[in-house]
């Protein structure tokens, strides 16, 4: 099908038109139809308003953490989880909490626990990300990773809207094709009752 034919199609589902051979329940199928058309163009701009706020918050974020934190090295005092042991959230051999000690940017000595990965033993060297504080802190946020959210929050969120807006769009056409079924037979019954009673009424072996 053209794109010409397309949009001709559309155009009369959404404007049948009062001249036009169509019925009450085709007006209202395009009543809703164009209500779901316009609220979906509506959740589209929210969504990019809403990814534009979330980059644009995550991106201060990332930058902030990117100038507050650094990497060091951290020195471990005590053995790190066991080769082929399960960890906390039940992966063999991940990573764990091991004592260990480092030197902050400022010189300080620090010591507490850090992640190591399985297998690792007293006197290995493990880098870690420091905060502003010199406290173990999580890898800083990419701002690759702001952009990345952003859009996947802002579709995920439309195609939600968009999932339940042709939802409704198809609950209400099977309704109204219920409607348009009941009128058709009942039409077609009146048509066919005249015409058995002249079958009816004509002379026996005629």
């Amino acid at each position: 099908m053209s794109t010409s034919m397309w949009l001709t199609r559309l155009r009369r589902s959404l404007l049948p038109g009062r001249d036009t051979v169509a019925r009450p329940s085709d007006r209202i199928q395009a009543a809703v139809l164009t209500v779901v058309i316009l609220s979906s163009l509506v959740a589209a701009a929210g969504a990019v308003l809403l990814g534009i706020g979330i980059h644009a918050g995550e991106a201060d974020d990332s930058r902030e953490q990117i100038a507050s934190r650094y990497v060091a090295t951290a020195v471990l005092v005590g053995d790190g989880p066991a080769p082929g042991t399960v960890g906390r959230s039940g992966t063999p051999g991940e990573s764990g909490p091991a004592p260990a000690f480092w030197i902050t940017r400022d010189g300080q000595r620090r010591t507490g626990e850090v992640d190591a990965p399985a297998g690792t033993v007293a006197g290995n060297e493990v880098a870690i990300w420091l905060d502003a504080t010199g406290t173990p802190t999580d890898h800083p946020l990419a701002p690759a990773a702001a952009t990345i959210d952003a859009v996947v929050i802002a579709t995920g969120l439309w195609a939600g809207v968009v999932f339940l807006l042709a939802g409704l769009y198809f609950g209400v056409v099977m309704v109204l094709d219920r409607f348009r079924f009941a009128d058709w037979q009942r039409e077609w019954a009146a048509l066919q009752t005249p015409r058995a009673r002249r079958d009816d009424q004509s002379p026996a072996g005629s």
